[in-house]
């Protein structure tokens, strides 16, 4: 099946930043949104895996949306082909960070990795973000070269369960010991992925249990993510000087950390803020 068969246009939006967020329709009518995130010399595609999120993370626009179905390869695919076209630029980065748990559809996602790799994209230049599935971690790492990036968001349990439901089911513990059997090696780190909450996980004391923790892993890369305000979700965006002071510390203990320039926030297209609500408009 030709891949842009299987999704349309229903509305396209351009941040001030050039961000291009697209709301896309399936052949059975349902929606999800993928974006195009571009920075100096690369152009990332941002896609979704299902429609829905059933792994309801506290302060995700998606999860709040239910699970209602997965994506087909094809209409994983189709994302990537459908940007390329409507943007006319070419993609080098992929990122599987949209709509969904990509380990919760783990064969279809697996199948898009490798037809991404046949259209020339090295397994480098994609990477697979999950809540920490340990045993979809591990087939992962075994059946497709890629990326992983881990959605952490909180250094204790107790923390990242309120936060993080499936931390209930999978500890932290459980999920580290994973991520030390995916092939992780230097250039090709875990990435961290660590959404900032205003006085929820952004203290000092919070960032010294996020450094013992990630002394662990020995090939780590952590994303600091300032959170994006989200309507109807009651967390706060932290201060510059708070994720600065992190950044700061996370260094200083030996880690490469990044603090994620917000783009796409006023086309609604930052992360966290996902979710399926505008109608269907031409494109």
């Amino acid at each position: 099946m030709d891949e842009l068969l299987s999704v349309k246009v229903a509305h396209r939006a351009i941040a001030k930043d050039g961000t291009e967020k697209y709301l896309v329709e399936l052949s059975d009518g349902k929606r999800v949104e993928c974006v195009l995130i571009k920075h100096k010399r690369t152009v990332c595609a941002c896609l979704s895996s299902q429609v829905g999120c059933a792994m309801k993370c506290a302060f995700c626009a998606t999860g709040r949306m239910g699970f209602t179905r997965n994506l087909t390869a094809d209409e994983i695919v189709g994302q990537f082909d459908l940007m390329e076209r409507e943007s006319g630029v070419k993609i080098t980065n992929v990122v599987f960070m949209g709509m969904g748990e990509p380990l919760h559809n783990y064969d279809n996602v697996v199948a898009a990795i490798r037809a991404l790799q046949k259209k020339g994209l090295s397994w480098q230049k994609i990477t697979v973000s999950t809540v920490g599935l340990p045993e979809k971690i591990r087939q992962l790492g075994r059946d497709v070269q890629c990326k992983l990036a881990l959605s952490l968001h909180a250094p204790t349990d107790e923390l990242r369960s309120g936060l993080v439901p499936v931390n209930a089911r999978y500890p932290l513990r459980d999920v580290l010991a994973a991520c030390l059997d995916f092939p992780l090696r230097r250039k090709s780190e875990l990435m961290i992925e660590y959404v900032l909450l205003a006085g929820v996980n952004d203290g000092d004391e919070h960032t010294r249990e996020l450094i013992a923790l990630l002394r662990q892993i020995p090939f780590v890369v952590v994303n600091l993510i300032p959170y994006n305000p989200v309507e109807g979700i009651g967390f706060a965006r932290p201060s510059l000087e708070s994720a600065e002071a992190m950044k700061a510390a996370l260094i200083k203990a030996g880690f490469k950390t990044f603090i994620r320039t917000t783009k796409g926030i006023d086309a609604s297209a930052a992360c966290g803020m996902l979710s399926v609500k505008k109608k269907v408009v031409p494109a």
